[in-house]
């Protein structure tokens, strides 16, 4: 194996560049050392990427991947060299208190690839090689059989998880859901819908392409930039709201819309990401309307076996996002098409 590998390595905000650094070693007995064959680039790489999460320079990016097993630590019993996996973007301890109440989200070491110290320390996965802790917690082998292929299975240690929760813990089969923000989550949001069993699933947004897509998996789209949504979505629920209204944009602006979708004694639920200290919201609206709250960090490892389940029955299928293939050769200019919307989902290939 070569010494140096490449990797995208974000320099400064806006500035990502490609360069040759070692190659990982395992330093824990319950690390895996895994080849990159395919990455993606998420919303929040877009944090550091904009400075909106000040990290420290040369922190290697990602945390969406894929990849064969290069080697094993002594500790790990789930795996073996050759063996395919996806990894969870998270990693948890999977021993202490949060992590027995099946709350990995919201360990004390819980650890994100490719944010820097701030979230773990730990190398991201766009690169050609990625060391992964708690290997047998924070990944699952990649199914042989069932119609799911690469590219969705690949969203199954992100977005399509993430999506998947944010509906599953708070909806119940027959509810109309409401997904505010038509994202690559916000997609995968309305996904898990329909494949749940929605009554109904609404999707708000300002870009007509992304309704489009939410629309071929069932969705009635709603173009905010024609309106208020808020009238679209009584209009569509007898007046009432939407039983379950998911925040996939993780802005203030969203947020507030959401709340003006979310009938009386609904749940809001907040798979967006905040990094601010505090909002101006209409709290009286949440408090009158008796509205339950579900966020925070996503419990991936509890779902992903669901999600990757659903996908082999080819119930979930992720992939259709796709927007964009790219060398990770081109990180850079990919992640400047990502930050201009112009792009839903874009995979990296490391071998190019």
């Amino acid at each position: 194996m070569a010494k140096t590998m490449k990797a995208a390595v974000l320099k400064a905000p806006h500035l990502v560049e490609v360069e040759d650094v070692p190659v990982p070693t395992i330093t824990e007995p319950t690390d895996i050392l895994l080849r990159v064959e395919r990455t993606a680039i998420c919303g929040t790489d877009l944090h550091p990427y904009e400075g909106r999460l000040e990290i420290e320079s040369d922190v290697i990016l990602g945390h969406e991947f894929l990849g064969t097993v290069e080697a094993v630590g002594s500790a790990v019993g789930q795996l073996a060299e050759g063996d395919r996996v996806v990894s969870s973007c998270v990693v948890s301890c999977g021993a202490c208190y949060q992590c027995r109440r099946h709350q990995p989200g919201n360990c004390a070491g819980s650890r994100i690839f490719g944010l820097g110290l701030a979230l773990g320390d730990l190398d991201g996965g766009q690169a050609e090689y990625v060391v992964v802790p708690s290997a047998d917690l924070t990944t699952r082998k990649i199914p042989d059989s069932g119609t799911a292929n690469d590219d969705d299975i690949l969203f199954a240690g992100d977005i399509m998880t993430t999506g998947y929760e944010a509906v599953a813990r708070a909806m119940r089969p027959g509810d109309t859901v409401a997904v505010v923000g038509a994202g690559p989550v916000g997609l995968c949001a309305a996904m898990a819908a329909v494949a749940l069993g929605a009554g109904q699933v609404i999707v708000v947004d300002r870009v007509a392409a992304r309704l489009k897509e939410a629309e071929s998996y069932g969705a009635v789209g709603v173009d905010a930039s024609h309106g208020d949504p808020s009238d679209a979505v009584l209009d569509l629920t007898n007046w009432r709201g939407a039983d379950v209204v998911v925040d996939a944009v993780g802005h203030e602006s969203a947020l507030i819309s959401a709340i003006s979708l979310v009938r009386a004694g609904g749940t809001l639920s907040i798979p967006g990401v905040y990094t601010e200290e505090s909002l101006t919201l209409p709290f009286s609206e949440l408090y009158l309307k008796g509205v339950k709250v579900e966020m925070g960090v996503s419990h991936i490892t509890e779902y992903m076996d669901e999600v990757i389940a659903l996908m082999a029955a080819g119930k979930l299928n992720p992939s259709t996002m796709i927007s964009h293939r790219m060398g990770l050769s081109e990180s850079a200019e990919a992640y400047k098409l990502f930050e201009a919307r112009e792009a839903t989902k874009i995979i990296l290939d490391p071998r190019s």
